[in-house]
């Protein structure tokens, strides 16, 4: 919901008095905003299989808060802190360790997504504190709308669950250490330049501090136009400092999207990205993860295919590859209710391993 603040001047004015004067502000916006997604999970590893009741990790649930207004002629400033509290996320559950998160062991816990300002104007848009760095979601672009039950992330839905051998023993790893879309740095304190769109193409560049030892660096190129419906399309690349030790290189990610929505409702997506550094012990090793995604929308209703396979994430030789179908039905803005399948398949040198299926039903409501 979105409130000006000369209308609750009235019921708020003696929360702002600050040594007997009223904190006035003329035309700020402040909008406060959150959603709740949760889902019942079912997940099958070849051995055994579970239904998990949690949180949907592609979109989690949150609460924030917004404000911005214009502070001068050609300059508007703005603030944005949002935090997440997730019970149970669906990319970190599994069968060993069936409670995870914020609600595991009966304790509530909130992360950070966004403490950021900005300053705009006709130059362009800088963001300074914590949030979406410069090339983040340039690899997730995606007009199909089934992005909540098979977006890009592919092991958003059971990404804790480990690798089982036929045999039934442990094969090394889980789905989210081979099944790796690297959507560049994600969120972290930084600086942030984004210019104004020409033609329909903006550019990004920022720098920060991903952790307490990595410093990343990313720049971004986005075009989002019309070709017989709506077209979108992004590249980009980042770098950070691992402090994997003295020999090893910086982790550096390439890659990006494009996504066509046709006036009819079909649509189609491909991702691709590449990144090495990922492992000092071989340098040479480079994870690469491409995926298409082909859908339709009508109406109220989206369903789609998709399949993605991903190279030597986790170990040289590894192929992993999922094969994804997701419905997302939108009766009003604010609520959706989604359903998805997804097989995972492994093929490592050596080992024969079993594949894991997963599948949900879930929900998410915005306010």
């Amino acid at each position: 919901m979105q409130l000006r603040k000369t209308h609750l001047a009235a019921a708020v004015g003696a929360a702002l008095m600050v040594g007997g004067t009223a904190v006035q502000a003329q035309n700020l916006q402040v909008q406060l905003y959150g959603q709740v997604n949760r889902a019942l999970m079912f997940a099958d590893d070849g051995h055994q299989s579970k239904w998990f009741f949690v949180d949907g990790q592609p979109s989690s649930t949150r609460f924030g808060i917004q404000g911005t207004s214009q502070i001068s002629p050609g300059l508007r400033a703005g603030a944005r802190i949002e935090s997440e509290i997730k019970s149970n996320p669906s990319n970190e559950v599994s069968f060993a360790a069936p409670s995870q998160g914020a609600l595991a062991g009966d304790a509530v816990g909130f992360a950070e997504r966004w403490l950021d300002v900005f300053f705009e104007g006709s130059w362009g848009r800088v963001n300074l504190g914590q949030g979406s760095g410069a090339a983040d979601d340039a690899s997730t672009i995606d007009l199909s709308g089934t992005a909540l039950a098979n977006g890009n992330c592919v092991c958003d839905w059971g990404g804790g669950l480990a690798w089982r051998t036929a045999a039934g023993g442990a094969a090394g790893g889980t789905i989210q250490g081979t099944n790796v879309e690297r959507d560049f740095e994600s969120r972290y304190d930084r600086v942030m330049y984004t210019s104004p769109t020409f033609g329909g193409f903006r550019a990004q560049v920022g720098v920060g501090q991903k952790d307490s030892t990595g410093e990343a660096q990313e720049a971004s190129l986005w075009y989002s136009g019309k070709l017989m419906g709506e077209f979108q399309a992004a590249i980009g690349w980042s770098s950070v400092n691992l402090n994997l030790g003295p020999t090893a290189q910086d982790r550096e990610t390439i890659g990006g999207s494009v996504s066509w929505l046709h006036a009819s409702g079909l649509n189609l997506t491909v991702w691709a990205t590449q990144a090495e550094g990922i492992d000092a012990a071989d340098a040479g090793r480079k994870g690469k993860f491409t995926g298409v995604k082909v859908g339709y929308k009508f109406g109220q209703h989206a369903i789609a295919v998709d399949y993605g396979m991903d190279d030597d994430q986790f170990a040289a030789g590894d192929e992993a590859k999922t094969y994804g179908l997701g419905y997302v039905w939108n009766p009003i803005r604010w609520a959706e209710i989604y359903a998805g399948y997804r097989i995972f398949q492994l093929d490592r040198p050596g080992v024969d391993v079993e594949d894991i299926t997963v599948g949900m039903i879930g929900t998410r409501l915005r306010f």
